[in-house]
Order: structure tokens, then sequence, then C-alpha cells
């Protein structure tokens, strides 16, 4: 015969006060407070329009970091998954014609929809020569300005072994005979 191990308590009837309405009420504070979500620290909600540039789109709301500088309502994404941040960038032009105009540029960078294993898919310094960007994350990118750092010391170095600019506008007493000479002149 099988035992059980499990008894049948009897049932017993709810009381009158179980049944009774919990006084509560919202002020208007805890009204605000139960509709905004809770966002993390160092970010802020922003409104991100969504959609084909054909159609008016969508407005959703995101989580952007206080450091981005894009504007998701203006900038139009097709979905969700294409809303990307940036911070201000900061630009060095290293290029000999100036009318090249193609600096190498930095800013922060964070594209949420990228895949795990992409370092985007986290903040990450971008570095961008030439439309070329490569990311960084916080220790590739502390290694990368320690290099540059090195690198502006090394010019710096290398420039302060040439004269001094306002002895190279003196034209030299060579200089001033050669001249009177193609001129006609003696030397």
């Amino acid at each position: 015969m099988a035992t059980s191990y499990f008894t049948a308590a009897p049932v017993q009837p709810a009381s009158a006060e179980a049944d009774a309405p919990v006084p509560f009420a919202l002020t208007d504070t805890g009204e605000r407070a139960a509709a905004a979500p809770s966002v993390q620290p160092g970010y802020r909600l922003v409104p991100v329009r969504v959609g084909r540039s054909t159609e008016p789109g969508t407005v959703a709301y995101v989580e952007c970091p206080t450091w981005c500088t894009v504007s998701h309502i203006a900038d139009r994404v097709f979905s969700l998954e294409d809303v990307n941040h940036q911070g201000a960038s900061a630009a060095l032009n290293l290029a000999a014609d100036q009318s090249v105009n193609a600096p190498t540029e930095v800013y922060l960078s964070w594209w949420p929809a990228a895949d795990a294993d992409n370092p985007a898919a986290r903040p990450c310094l971008a570095v961008d020569v030439d439309c070329e960007v490569a990311v960084y994350g916080r220790t590739a990118g502390l290694a990368l300005a320690d290099q540059i750092a090195a690198f502006g010391e090394d010019v710096r170095r290398l420039v302060e072994t040439l004269p001094d600019d306002s002895l190279a506008a003196v034209p030299s007493q060579a200089d001033e005979a050669l001249r009177r000479v193609r001129n006609g002149g003696a030397a």
C-alpha cells in the first residue's frame, strides 16, 4: 500500500479583511517616477527617429551616453539596430598639401547593436584616417595615446636641432654677394 506524504487540510474561508482594498495613492512625484524609466548614470534618455526617409518615421527613446554629440532625432536611422553614438572629435592634419584635407580624427564611438566580439559593441576610441576607421578599447587607446605622445616628443627633439627661424630669414654675407654678382655688380 502506498504511503501519502501529503495531508489535506480543511480549506478555511477567506476573511473579510483579506478582501478589503489596500489604500494606495500616487503623489505627483510618484506618478512621474512610475512613468519615467530609470536611466543608468552617465547616460540620458533621448528620442531617435526610426524609419525610411520617405516616411515620417517613428520616434523611439534610447539610452545615450552623455559624451554623445549625435542628434538622434535629426539623423534618422532605418532601424534601432542602426543607432550609433559618437562623441566630439579631435583632428590633426599631417598632409603636406593642406588642400587634400584628410585629417586624422579621434572620437569616442559606440555601436550598441554590433556583434559582441566587435570592439565597437562597447564604447571605444575610433581613429579615422581618411575614412579608414580603427577602434580601440580603453587599454589599447591609452597605449595609442602614449605612442602619440612619444612621437610628439621625437618631433620636438628633431625640430629643436634646426636653426632659429629668425637667423634663417637674415641673408648671409655669401648670399648677399651672390645676389650682387648675379645682378652684374661686384662681390
